[in-house]
């Protein structure tokens, strides 16, 4: 019997995308090690196996073991009984990301912040229903929605993706994903396509959805809205509104374009800034820092 594929997960991957139909563990350890091997060897392609038929059991190992499939890194998306694996290609890619959020921590720590008062959740699990979730590559978390003790914490403000050059389709549905899941608490999903020789920043957020046409940052020029960091400081019903690309950085071994980046203060804390408090600006000396293990 094939067991039909589920079609959110399927949006925006690669054409060479592998897909399996779940037998044994050892086997999804092979699948994804071939893919691994085939990234090493060519610094791009495809990272994704779709994995259909999925027992309950299956999903919650593959969730919370990260050891599952060997040494083979990945991160794990699954609707139903369909599971979406992303095989992270080296330890670059992981350390791009974690560079991002030090940037963001030494900004924060210069407004007298304490390390305490934010959580980065790393490649935590976050259920919007019993039977779909989904892990990012990094997420913020404010005070106010860490959670108690044993208690689930909040949705994040804040979310990172990051990929190879094929897969950039996929991680902008990804940030689809996080921005309507949350029902709008997801503030900002940062998109980082990792090329050969440069590597894309993609700030993705919410905008009313009354526009005639879907927004992209030349018809936002068009509107005359306050401008692409319009700060995304207020829960909306995410059904009403429209995830875009409000900001990129395109980075490369020789320039940086389109530098400096604003986080809002307000959208990552989910208050208003308070005395010292002030927006983050990555500027282009922090681009450099985060890509300095590529280039």
């Amino acid at each position: 019997m094939v067991v039909p594929a589920c079609p959110s997960l399927m949006q925006g991957l690669p054409a060479r995308y592998a897909v399996r139909v779940f037998s044994q563990l050892k086997r999804l350890q092979a699948d994804t090690e071939r893919i691994l091997q085939s990234l090493q060897e060519n610094q791009d392609g495809n990272q994704w196996l779709v994995v259909l038929g999925l027992s309950k059991s299956t999903i919650q190992k593959l969730d919370d073991d990260h050891n599952s499939l060997g040494g083979v890194e990945y991160r794990f998306q699954w609707e139903g009984s369909a599971g979406l694996i992303k095989v992270v290609p080296s330890h670059t890619h992981d350390m791009t990301t974690d560079q991002v959020t030090r940037s963001i921590d030494d900004r924060l720590s210069a407004m007298g912040i304490r390390s305490i008062d934010r959580k980065w959740a790393a490649t935590s699990t976050y259920k919007p229903t019993p039977t779909k979730g989904k892990q990012g590559d990094q997420a913020f978390i404010p005070p106010s929605r860490c959670p108690a003790p044993q208690q689930p914490a909040g949705w994040p403000t804040f979310v990172i993706e990051t990929g190879v050059s094929e897969s950039l389709p996929r991680l902008r549905e990804d940030a689809k994903w996080w921005l309507a899941a949350s029902s709008g608490d997801v503030r900002i999903v940062l998109v980082i396509s990792i090329k050969r020789t440069s590597v894309s920043f993609e700030k993705w957020q919410l905008a009313p959805s009354n526009a005639p046409r879907p927004l992209t940052r030349a018809y936002i020029n068009t509107l005359r809205l306050p401008g692409p960091n319009i700060p995304p400081l207020f829960q909306q019903p995410a059904i009403i509104q429209q995830a875009y690309s409000a900001h990129e950085v395109k980075v490369t071994s020789a320039r940086i374009e389109g530098a400096p980046m604003i986080l809002p203060f307000a959208a990552l804390y989910d208050r208003p800034p308070g005395p010292r408090e002030v927006d983050i600006v990555l500027d282009p000396q922090d681009f450099r820092d985060i890509t300095s293990i590529l280039f």
